[in-house]
């Protein structure tokens, strides 16, 4: 069993009651995780599970990935939610994770980067200048040559 901490960045169905979660999580980085059952309207998990979500999960080992057994909501970001123009700057920044980072690699300054950031923008005003900033961290995080890789596309 693992216990760690999370931001929902992505969610997909699964099948007709499940869903597929892509999230960064405090000790194992980007991972994939599968969250059966709970699209079932008596799932006590269904509204912790949302996307820009901050949760605590317990995950078990499956055959090909993990799967959920339990989450514990810490942060919805209410304000972001409530906020069109909040929430495509969070949308900007998950999928911005999502394209830079390729696999599973913990990142403990990475993890500080994102929880910060979208606290920050959940209790602030939300600008473009977020989204760049955060882009600029991230890849010097990950130990690439800012000058050079002026955004993410420019990773691949």
């Amino acid at each position: 069993m693992i216990k760690t901490e999370a931001i929902i960045l992505k969610s997909s169905d699964l099948n007709e009651t499940g869903r597929n979660l892509i999230v960064y999580s405090e000790k194992l980085g980007k991972i994939n995780v599968r969250a059966i059952g709970v699209k079932k309207v008596e799932s006590k998990l269904r509204y912790s599970i949302e996307p820009i979500s901050y949760v605590q999960f317990i995950l078990v080992e499956g055959k090909n990935s993990l799967i959920l057994k339990d989450a514990i909501l810490i942060d919805q970001f209410l304000n972001i939610k409530k906020d069109l123009e909040k929430i495509k700057i969070a949308r900007k920044l998950t999928d911005l994770i999502d394209e830079a980072i390729a696999g599973q690699e913990k990142d403990e300054d990475v993890w500080k980067l994102i929880l910060e950031t979208l606290k920050n923008i959940d209790v602030g005003r939300a600008t473009s200048h977020i989204v760049m900033e955060f882009e600029k961290k991230l890849i010097k995080l990950l130990g690439y040559d800012s000058d050079s890789t002026k955004s993410i596309k420019d990773l691949y």
